[in-house]
């Protein structure tokens, strides 16, 4: 039976997880009542224990037992995820936390001896302005690196040979897609670009990290033609709140080939009505970018705003339309939600991305094929260089001509 020190502590949290999803879904939503069986099970469980486990057992116990995967690994199917959701929720109410818009697994922990070295890559990663999802990118791929050096011995960076650097690079071969592959060497390589780590080294790394390639086709190409677009499009049901939403998005992201990070920080103030224009400071490269509002953008932005998007007093376009409404985090993806109408429209995805990104992918290859200069290209796609655009448009795929910013057709 629950005794004391659950009354105060972990009783309370299942209380406070329910009034939680009580207030933000609404009590007779079906989504609320998911959440709270998974919370009404969970105090069952925790009653029928006798003896009590302390509190944190308790909830590393029930997530193994109902996600089926040790506590707090991510969960093997999509039907697990609420569950694994709800526990963690659970948690960190019972620290006195607030509860996470996302939950991370299996992130990999830096060795100890290699923290402040990484803590200090992160810091002129910061200073050199790169945006905070490329410093979470590269500290991920180096942490890497870090847990090989460990496990093989090696605590410090003075302490590598070429022999173990050697070693490292080819253990990648085995377990990564050449692709895979290249981008922790890339990343390798910036890293020792800055003098005050690649002094720590007695041998020069250059000659490990030189010549990188990977095998350009065996990425997903991600490219759609402009017929297919119009299909995803035509696909949409507009009538609807989330349709007007979804539109509106994946209208943002064919016609101008906005990232899905700068369609979710778009704010009204980047809308010049009388100007018809829209200016973007792009949320992964810091750069400016100015776009016309063409008909059929401007009409469903106007159509999302008046009639799809909740009456809350934010500067960004884009809220969720479930409660809370707040802003769409920059870890939300919309994958997900954006594959079914590809599947209405009948567009084969079989060996394609198919979110808002592919979309992206495909205008810049419907440029290219349109012959549109590469350089051009990356003016209208926000990149920093040319070189970042020729990624976007190696397919050589027969298609349909289209102008730079031009609607496709309902």
């Amino acid at each position: 039976m629950i005794d004391s020190s659950y009354n105060d502590t972990l009783y309370d949290a299942i209380q406070q997880f329910r009034e939680h999803i009580t207030q933000n879904y609404g009590a007779d939503s079906i989504v609320a009542k998911s959440y709270i069986r998974i919370a009404d099970g969970f105090q069952r469980y925790v009653n029928d224990k006798d003896p009590s486990p302390p509190p944190e057992l308790a909830i590393q116990e029930y997530y193994s037992l109902t996600v089926g995967v040790p506590p707090f690994e991510a969960p093997l199917s999509k039907s697990k995820e609420r569950c694994a959701r709800s526990i963690r929720m659970i948690q960190d109410f019972f620290h006195n936390e607030v509860p996470k818009r996302r939950y991370v697994s299996h992130s990999i922990k830096c060795p100890a001896s290699y923290q402040d070295i990484l803590d200090r890559y992160e810091t002129v990663m910061k200073e050199d302005q790169k945006s905070n999802g490329t410093i979470r990118t590269r500290s991920g791929r180096m942490k890497t690196f870090f847990v090989f050096l460990a496990v093989k011995g090696c605590v410090a960076i003075e302490n590598i040979t070429p022999e173990l650097f050697s070693d490292y690079v080819a253990s990648l071969s085995d377990r990564y897609s050449s692709q895979g592959k290249a981008s922790l060497l890339y990343t390798l390589r910036n890293f020792f670009s800055y003098d005050e780590f690649s002094e720590m080294l007695t041998f020069d790394p250059g000659s490990f990290l030189t010549g990188i390639h990977s095998r350009k086709h065996e990425r997903l190409p991600s490219f759609y033609t402009v017929e297919e677009v119009k299909r995803i499009l035509n696909a949409v049901n507009r009538n609807t709140l989330w349709g007007k939403t979804v539109y509106l998005m994946i209208l943002l992201a064919c016609v101008y080939g906005l990232r899905s990070s700068d369609i979710k920080a778009l704010t009204f103030d980047d809308v010049d009505w009388e100007g018809r224009t829209i200016t973007v400071t792009q949320f992964k490269t810091h750069r400016e970018v100015s776009l016309p509002i063409i008909d059929e953008v401007l009409f469903a932005l106007l159509d999302y705003i008046k009639n799809a998007r909740p009456r809350v007093d934010n500067p960004q376009i884009f809220i969720r339309l479930r409660k809370p409404h707040i802003p769409y985090s920059m870890d939300d993806h919309f994958g997900d939600k954006i594959y079914p109408y590809f599947k209405i429209a009948g567009v084969d995805t079989k060996g394609k991305h198919h979110g808002l990104h592919s979309l992206r992918h495909s205008l810049a290859t419907t440029l290219f094929e349109s012959g549109t200069p590469v350089n051009e290209i990356a003016v209208i796609l926000g990149h920093t260089s040319a070189a970042s655009t020729k990624t976007y448009v190696w397919s050589d795929i027969e298609h349909l001509k289209i102008a730079a910013l031009e609607v496709p057709e309902k």
